[in-house]
């Protein structure tokens, strides 16, 4: 199934297919001779590796709620040993048991986890005065060679996560800290102040370009590193990139029906249809997926409706009149999913 020391992957074998005319039948073998179809033994190896990274995920928050919990009771220095020994100790478990390993992979990914909390303690006990953004990118410089020699993805979804919490802490602390109701935003949580960064134009542009640049080269690279083959790490980050684009235009619209002076432009309005039809092309054409069209088509009924909403003036009869334009859109998107589906079938 292609050339030796390539990994085979389901688009590889759609290529392939496509280019020998097989039929149904013969693409459903090749698919089983290639290993491509989960078998019994694969659904328990991805339950082992679901079950353990749930567990090395809990095993760190529970790091983090014993050090708030016995703050009070622990002397400065029992904490910065505590978290280091298990800093320390979870390297050396990666090792033992391997980086290519399930174990590995979990202890390795728990020890960059344990070096936020190393940072979060730390900022607690010396109160430095030390801008939050300079934490998140020094976190990111640290785990980079881990992410570098463990070759998994969750390692990369880590470091683009605190790439962009550096960027927005940067963004609103130094360069353009927020006024008026968007600190208000804060009192919420700090998930629901996140979502609000986006209400800056300039701000939600620079984390748009952060996030499709990553999902292109992630893309690129995922067809040459079998690792990086996955389909969740990159669907999560082209949700983060619509979310950029999305946002402030769902903004912009409703803002200039309100008469409101928003800080946004008319970047990302732009950004989001080149955005859109660059999905649209790209995972109809060259690499299929269902799931980024869907997201794509979400995002274009949004704006659609929030035009539609926009420029509704008597109440009873646009209430109706929108419900039946989202039934159009919703139907019509589907209708065209399903076509695209069958003729992905047909061209097998």
């Amino acid at each position: 199934m292609g050339q030796p020391g390539i990994p085979a992957t389901h688009a590889g074998v759609h290529e392939l297919a496509a280019a020998l005319a097989l039929d149904e039948a013969a693409y459903r073998r090749a698919v089983e001779l290639a290993r491509l179809r989960p078998d019994r033994a694969d659904w328990l190896r991805y339950l082992d590796r679901f079950l353990t990274a749930v567990g090395a995920l809990l095993i760190v928050a529970g790091v983090a709620l014993f050090f708030a919990w016995n703050w009070a009771d622990l002397h400065h220095m029992a904490k910065f040993a505590l978290i280091q020994t298990g800093i320390v100790a979870c390297v050396l478990l990666a090792w033992r048991l391997r980086i290519e390993s399930t174990g590995g992979r979990a202890s390795l990914f728990a020890a960059a986890l344990l070096v936020g909390i190393l940072f979060a303690v730390f900022g607690q006990v010396y109160q430095t005065g030390a801008d939050p953004y300079g934490l998140f990118m020094t976190w990111a410089i640290l785990i980079l060679p881990w992410a570098l020699v463990g070759r998994q993805s969750a390692l990369w979804l880590l470091f683009l996560l605190l790439l962009n919490l550096t960027l927005i802490m940067y963004w609103t602390q130094v360069l353009h800290p927020p006024d008026g109701w968007w600190q208000l935003a804060q009192l919420l949580g700090p998930l629901v102040w996140l979502g609000t960064t986006v209400i800056d134009s300039g701000l939600a542009s620079w984390l748009f370009a952060l996030n499709a640049g990553a999902l292109v080269v992630w893309e690129i690279a995922g067809a040459r590193l079998a690792w990086l083959q996955g389909r969740t790490c990159p669907r999560i980050i082209a949700l983060m990139a619509l979310h950029t684009v999305l946002a402030p235009t769902l903004i912009l619209i409703f803002a200039a029906s309100a008469g409101m002076n928003a800080d946004l432009s008319i970047l990302s309005p732009v950004l989001f249809v080149a955005a859109l039809a660059a999905a649209l092309w790209y995972y109809q054409y060259r690499k299929p997926d269902l799931f980024m069209l869907t997201v794509a088509l979400f995002g274009a009924i949004l704006v659609i409706m929030a035009f539609a909403v926009r420029f509704m003036f008597d109440a009873l009869q646009s209430l109706f009149l929108l419900t039946v334009l989202l039934v159009m859109l919703v139907a019509g998107a589907a209708y065209w999913l399903k076509s695209v589906s069958q003729r992905w079938e047909a061209a097998i």
